[in-house]
């Protein structure tokens, strides 16, 4: 957060993970020094949520551990204010032996029937933590994810038509743009999630593989989306990966975002 505040962002994106932010065990001092942090320098927050959760997952026992984990970030989010925390559609359970062969042969272990039980599963989960977030003055934003294998969302229309049947102003989508690359192109995602763009998360790749790279060193077309850019009312959260140079990735690629952004 001071390297953020030193570099001149507006806002941060927190990582919620198993080890060192992790709802329960963030301390009341923690929460205070980062809420005394926001007061200070007035950026906004937004978080992620943490991996390994699965809220279409098949063993009742896990779904309810994900909810409840959801829940506790959403309370989270509220302590510190953070506005959005971006959540992952849910993923549908594998049904193989040893990645050899699959019981698609039985019906109900085929995978058209376990996606459409994990879907539904989903979307009740996703539903009662609206109600949830809304309560707690927190967006969710439903991330793009289908080029994950597994991922029950494989279109940008799902995303769409789970966050309307919902109908709730606590459900909204972050749009990845590095995802959105790989998934059938940038302005497409762009035109089809439309005004339901809360959060935006920004990375490049070479449209092959999720690389979460530098901006403008990969194939997506940044100035044919500027305009998009320019005109969003939210947090554009740099999501980058730079092992060998982790500040020199964000720090040219929040020059490369403020050129863009400046250009006409």
């Amino acid at each position: 957060m001071e390297f953020a505040i030193e570099h001149g962002f507006h806002g941060i994106e927190i990582w919620s993970n198993v080890f060192d932010f992790w709802p329960k065990t963030v301390s009341v001092r923690e929460i205070d020094a980062i809420k005394a942090i926001v007061r200070d320098s007035h950026i906004s927050l937004a978080m992620h949520f943490c991996g390994g959760n699965n809220l279409a997952d098949i063993n009742q026992g896990h779904l309810r551990e994900s909810i409840e984990q959801l829940k506790e970030t959403i309370r989270l989010c509220q302590k510190i204010g953070a506005e959005v925390l971006v959540i992952h559609p849910g993923i549908a359970p594998p049904m193989s032996i040893h990645d050899k062969g699959s019981f698609a042969h039985y019906p109900q272990f085929s995978p058209i029937v376990l996606k459409r039980s994990a879907i539904q599963r989903f979307k009740k989960s996703l539903a009662e933590a609206a109600v949830f977030a809304e309560r707690h003055d927190v967006v969710l934003g439903l991330e793009n994810f289908s080029h994950v294998k597994g991922c029950i969302q494989s279109t940008f229309d799902e995303l769409v038509e789970w966050v309307d049947e919902i109908g709730n102003p606590g459900l909204q989508i972050t749009l990845d743009i590095g995802h959105a690359n790989l998934e059938g192109g940038v302005e497409k995602a762009i035109k089809i999630f439309g005004s339901r763009i809360k959060h935006v998360h920004l990375n490049d790749n070479n449209g092959i593989s999720s690389d979460h790279g530098e901006l403008g060193t990969g194939t997506i077309d940044w100035k044919t989306n500027a305009p998009f850019l320019r005109s969003f009312n939210g947090m554009l959260s740099l999501e980058l990966l730079g092992f060998d140079d982790i500040e020199g990735t964000v720090l040219r690629s929040k020059s490369f975002l403020e050129k863009l952004l400046q250009e006409k």
